[in-house]
């Protein structure tokens, strides 16, 4: 481990139109004491000759088996004192890394997350969930500066609930990672990340509203902009139980009732929201309307 480093590791998996722009806002940091790591995810577009042809990263190159898989790849060859993680449909602020690693050294954190803004199609700025929704309120009694300090029973009930804190907003201090990204998750392999550290030992963390990167949304992101109950099936009702596996030792009675309900109310709501779409669908007839242009192609 060297001390100062900053390890950072790009995940990819056919994004060749964006991936090289991604490295350049991490090679374009402030922050000059930098390992760049690109874990191509078997991308099976240009993305090897694009990203071989930038000097100063390190490539690895898998089988496609998913970010969590991708990123630990990365982490295993990370030499830095510190670890990010950025996606590599993502843009850092060029002062992205100085003000996250001042942050963590000056407080003595295990890790910090920053907000972010969405790019919608290449155009239309949104805000991010964490500070639209604004559920930061309940964990900004204790402030400095721009940052809100979270005690490690603040992170612990936070992420339990949500995860305000997706791979590129993070930097950690390496030594606090438990066992890394969480590998059987499709969407929330981050969220497994902060939960394996907080459930395993006490962690002190900082965020800020202050937006410092960017999420380009396009139509392909894991997460952003697919509907609400593909989210919901795949982040709720088949990723969320593992944490209530995985974690089953690790929390409090109190803690695993909350995750049961949790998850309960997200098989419900997604429940009612594909038979709502069905009902819409009766009533407006589009099922009848199908079959007469499938009857008529014929």
């Amino acid at each position: 481990m060297i001390k100062g480093l900053v390890s950072i590791i790009i995940p990819t998996f056919n994004r060749a139109n964006c991936v090289v722009e991604a490295i350049e806002s991490a090679k374009a940091q402030t922050y000059h004491l930098k390992q760049i790591i690109v874990v191509d995810d078997g991308s099976s577009d240009d993305t090897a000759r694009r990203v071989t042809d930038i000097k100063g990263i390190e490539y690895f190159c898998q089988q496609n088996q998913g970010h969590g898989v991708a990123r630990n790849r990365g982490l295993r060859a990370a030499r830095g004192e510190y670890v990010a993680s950025l996606d590599s449909d993502d843009l850092w602020d060029d002062d992205f890394l100085t003000t996250s690693i001042t942050c963590l050294e000056t407080r003595n954190l295990d890790f910090v997350f920053t907000d972010w803004i969405k790019v919608i199609d290449g155009g239309q700025l949104q805000p991010s969930e964490w500070l639209r929704d604004g559920k930061w309120k309940r964990y900004s009694t204790h402030r400095d500066g721009e940052w809100f300090m979270l005690s490690a029973e603040d992170v612990r009930k936070l992420f339990l609930k949500h995860n305000p804190a997706p791979s590129s907003s993070l930097v950690l201090r390496r030594s606090s990672i438990f066992s890394g990204w969480g590998e059987q998750m499709r969407i929330a392999n981050d969220w497994y990340l902060i939960l394996d550290m907080a459930l395993h030992r006490a962690c002190a963390a900082a965020f800020t509203l202050v937006p410092r990167w960017k999420k380009r949304v396009d139509g392909t992101n894991i997460y952003d902009g697919r509907p609400f109950h593909e989210i919901g099936e795949q982040l709720h009702l088949r990723e969320y139980p593992r944490f209530r596996r995985d974690f089953n030792s690790l929390l409090t009675p109190t803690e695993r009732l909350t995750l049961l309900r949790r998850e309960l109310t997200y098989r419900m709501r997604v429940r009612l929201h594909l038979s709502s779409k069905a009902e819409i669908a009766r009533k407006l007839g589009i099922s009848d309307l199908l079959t007469n242009v499938r009857r008529t192609v014929r």
